[in-house]
């Protein structure tokens, strides 16, 4: 990866780190918001009917689940960043609003066992898309203001998106799926 692209990932990644803190920041300011943001999350994700479903299908729908994230960040750089910039923010935020209240119910190790597992390559999965979608952006921004080529670019950012990023949300689902649940139980 050339180092435009890793500066991008620390950016997307500190984007995305900053929000975590805000959002467990907010939760411990403030409890009704983690009681709020976990209210909005049951009812958009159905966590119980979620967690019943076989662990190949749970594997298959967390992996669209993802995928569909990470092709907003990416393709969130045709709105000049700001789409891919708040996506990665409302993840980070709900991730740290998330972790701080399981934190508070479980503690810290429930906390590293529910996230660590399938994190190490989900994590990477979004910022590397995060870090496409402010590449493609800049891209687009040298074709109107200097000359460039943004389809070109954009090609290019295919290749590494899908060579790089869908590897890392399949071995996410499926670690999320058939290993994070052993995990949890093993510390819970």
């Amino acid at each position: 990866m050339s180092e435009n692209i890793i500066q991008s990932i620390l950016i997307a990644a500190f984007i995305f780190v900053l929000s975590a803190g805000a959002g467990a920041g907010l939760v411990m300011h403030d409890p009704m918001i983690g009681d709020t943001v976990m209210q909005v999350l049951a009812e958009a994700l159905d966590l119980e009917a979620l967690m019943e479903e076989p662990p190949l299908m749970l594997a298959a729908m967390l992996f669209m689940n993802n995928l569909q994230a990470c092709i907003i960040l990416f393709l969130g750089g045709v709105t000049f960043g700001i789409l891919t910039i708040f996506v990665l923010a409302t993840n980070g935020v709900i991730v740290g609003a998330v972790a701080q209240i399981s934190n508070g119910l479980q503690g810290v190790t429930y906390v590293v066992a529910a996230l660590l597992p399938h994190g190490i390559f989900e994590l990477p999965a979004l910022f590397i898309s995060g870090a496409l979608g402010l590449m493609l952006s800049g891209a687009i921004q040298r074709e109107l203001f200097e000359g460039g080529d943004a389809a070109i670019d954009a090609r290019r950012y295919t290749v590494i998106f899908a060579k790089t990023v869908l590897p890392l949300l399949l071995l996410a689902a499926i670690t999320e799926a058939f290993i994070t649940p052993g995990i949890i139980v093993m510390v819970v």
